[in-house]
């Protein structure tokens, strides 16, 4: 079994360097950013962490702080990305902001590859549109679904649940700024009705 420890100690190891990194662990303390990564349940809390910390969901309406972090949650099983894409090019400016989350992932992934860490490290769009439509206020869930999405919607309704989580464990961080924890609630309360509410109920 000294094997197996010595593995495990090995692993510490390299995560270690790899926090020390990016400024997350310095001198034995967590930094800001280390700390909320500490706090995070998610599989992708160390992107979600260079991305909050990066300022690229500074000064976000609600639903596009949605549309940005749900390409932070788990890959779109049946999603269409076509419907994303057609929104980013009318949205420029949060295309901008994407392609700056997505040079944070290739970094991010770089230094995991060099350190020998392998963790969860993805930037995806297929639930970007639906998640900016349903947080703008759309009322016609079956026309989201169908025009925003293209998949199943028990997917879409289950990415939003993840979503609101990841956007309540952020609001409710110390860590975060004020103003960006202010445009986080109202990205879920935008989120949480309807289908999507009651679909916590069950």
């Amino acid at each position: 079994m000294a094997w197996l420890r010595d593995s495990y100690w090995d692993e510490f190891l390299r995560i270690t360097r790899l926090l020390q990194h990016f400024g997350y662990l310095k001198a034995g303390e967590l930094s800001a950013a280390g700390r909320l990564v500490a706090t995070l349940r998610h599989d992708n809390e160390l992107l979600v962490a260079r991305v909050v910390f990066s300022g690229v969901l500074n000064r976000l309406t609600a639903p596009e702080l949605a549309a940005l972090l749900s390409c932070l949650s788990e890959p779109s099983r049946e999603g269409d990305s076509h419907y994303s894409w057609t929104l980013l090019k009318q949205l420029p400016h949060l295309q901008k902001r994407l392609q700056a989350m997505g040079r944070l992932a290739h970094e991010l992934y770089e230094v995991q590859q060099s350190s020998h860490v392998t963790l969860p490290v993805s930037v995806q769009v297929g639930y970007l549109a639906a998640a900016y439509r349903w947080t703008h206020g759309e009322d016609d869930w079956t026309q989201v679904v169908r025009e925003a999405y293209g998949g199943h919607e028990g997917d879409l309704i289950r990415a939003f649940r993840r979503l609101i989580d990841l956007c309540r464990q952020l609001a409710e961080s110390p860590e975060v700024k004020p103003a960006l924890q202010e445009r986080l609630w109202q990205a879920v309360s935008a989120l949480d009705r309807g289908i999507v509410f009651e679909s916590a109920l069950i």
